[in-house]
């Protein structure tokens, strides 16, 4: 027997649809095959579109066959979890025959109803009614795009939390797509559109519901990308190369990206220092979360400096997308270093925020020594590093850490620094650990894009590469635990495996998309 509650959904569903139809067992139709066979089936039908409910025990799962014909002969299957089904796409003045069957966990049918037979009414509007997808835009909410109609002039889109809310939330749209805002986060909405014409009158039926739960996490997408500094002499002038780089930088779309040597001195024969040049380029939405030059009381020259925290990662810089990220908080700390060392060496770092679903995170950017002669400099620069993120994190933050860390897993002695970063409990998702040939046990990155390309390239033409799952890795982007559904090093090359065009830098971009916890 149907309860209360279901008597009130369908009296509910028949204001929204229309008239319930009243249903007999067509002639030798079979009688359920168990007690936990679906009963008292009801169907609420239009021309094209049908509401189907049912009363079971509780079960696994529900089986919902439709059919023109009594032995079900190539019926249209659907798997439901609640016993309530919308079946789309129906022909208008057409006779049907639905059944329910019951399912445990294994999905073996363990009770099937009686066959229902009911008929669509004659179409009712001129223009067929659309087919409505949705996407997630952020914690609270979502974006409706759906087919034209024909004869519409605009459209009534219908909101609600249960498909059978005869008072849903109606929203005009002028366009075939519109967002809906200011919703429950994790909660599953159910939206219809139709089409009306120029006095508001229906030209169309409802389309089928659409049904999607938002969000409490989106994918981001982050990057690493050594770009030679503007004055060196190896390779291209930045002159030539800058056109590449903002390509390669465009092209991946980052939310967030640490580059590292943008020289933060005045290229030659300009006042413009490389990291303004770049962010000029890139345009918006991009901005940098620090824009001084130097730590100094004259940020803008290190010449006789008094030494002043500009919060500056001199010439390691961290962009995001104002679109996507807020700036919550930022600033930069130095690096253990010696009198032989190449410069001073700096991590700059910034609390963001995403403001499709408000998760703040840190994003750290790092360059460290790279004379090979300096690996013990190098462990002791990690070990900062690390010191400084701890204090940053306040034991929880979700990070992520990007940078040129000067050391592979082929270095003698061992990759320290990479050692020292997994042994703190940031992770590697491609699993390229020391000296191995495939991956690591702890690798968990879910889709890979030219992993076995190595991320230094020295402007040799044919891209290094190695025959094995990972490449020879100097740049690294290290997480706390997040998924992480894909990485990229990104390499524009021919069938040959040769560069295409200008070579950007004698770095490759490493690029992921994570997902914050």
């Amino acid at each position: 027997m149907v309860n209360g509650r279901w008597v009130r959904r369908f009296a509910a569903i028949v204001g929204v649809i229309g008239t319930s139809l009243a249903l007999t067992s067509p002639p030798g139709s079979a009688a359920p095959v168990a007690s936990e066979a679906p009963t008292a089936l009801r169907v609420t039908a239009r021309s094209t579109l049908a509401m189907v409910s049912w009363s079971s025990p509780r079960v696994a799962s529900w089986l919902v066959e439709v059919a023109d014909d009594l032995d079900f002969a190539g019926a249209r299957r659907i798997e439901e979890s609640q016993t309530l089904t919308a079946l789309a796409g129906l022909t208008p003045a057409t006779g049907y025959f639905v059944r329910v069957s019951s399912r445990d966990a294994s999905g073996a049918v363990i009770g099937t109803s009686t066959a229902a037979r009911f008929t669509t009414r004659p179409a009712d509007y001129p223009s067929p009614a659309p087919t409505v997808a949705l996407e997630p835009r952020s914690a609270t909410a979502l974006e409706a795009n759906w087919t034209a109609v024909p004869l519409a002039s605009g459209y009534q889109v219908a909101l609600s939390t249960d498909p059978a809310d005869a008072t849903p939330t109606l929203v005009p749209a002028e366009g075939l797509t519109t967002t809906l805002a200011k919703l429950d986060q994790r909660t599953t909405y159910h939206v219809r559109v139709r089409g009306l014409d120029g006095s508001g009158a229906a030209v169309s039926d409802w389309s089928m519901p659409a049904k999607l739960a938002t969000v409490d996490s989106l994918p981001m997408r982050v990057a690493s990308y050594n770009i030679k500094c503007a004055n060196c002499s190896q390779g291209k002038s930045w002159a030539e190369r800058r056109t590449a780089v903002v390509a390669t930088i465009k092209g991946q779309q980052p939310d967030v990206l640490g580059v590292q040597e943008a020289s933060q001195g005045n290229m030659t024969g300009t006042k413009v220092a490389q990291f303004e040049d770049l962010i000029r380029r890139l345009g918006n939405p991009y901005a940098l979360t620090n824009s001084y030059r130097y730590n100094c009381a004259n940020s803008k020259s290190p010449n006789h400096c008094r030494y002043v925290d500009r919060g500056s990662g001199m010439e390691n810089r961290i962009i995001y997308n104002t679109t996507t990220m807020e700036l919550v908080k930022q600033g930069s700390e130095k690096l253990p270093t010696t009198s032989a060392a190449n410069i001073d060496r700096y991590l700059a770092w910034a609390i963001l925020r995403q403001k499709a679903t408000g998760k703040e995170f840190l994003f750290a950017n790092t360059h460290l020594e790279p004379s090979s002669s300096f690996q013990s400099l190098r462990v002791r620069q990690t070990s900062a590093i690390l010191s400084h993120l701890k204090a940053l994190r306040g034991g929880s933050l979700p990070t992520i850490v990007v940078g040129d860390f000067n050391t592979h897993k082929w270095i003698a002695g061992g990759n320290r620094p990479y050692d020292q970063m997994l042994a703190n409990g940031y992770l590697d998702p491609l699993g390229n650990s020391y000296k191995s040939h495939w991956t690591a046990p702890g690798a968990f990155v879910e889709k890979r894009i030219r992993t076995n390309y190595s991320t230094s390239n020295r402007f040799e033409r044919k891209a290094p590469r190695l025959p094995y799952l990972n490449g020879t890795y100097l740049d690294y982007i290290f997480v706390t635990r997040m998924r992480v559904s894909e990485w990229e090093t990104v390499v524009k090359v021919d069938a040959r495996g040769n560069f295409v065009g200008l070579i950007p830098s004698d770095h490759n971009m490493i690029r992921a998309t994570v997902w914050l916890p």
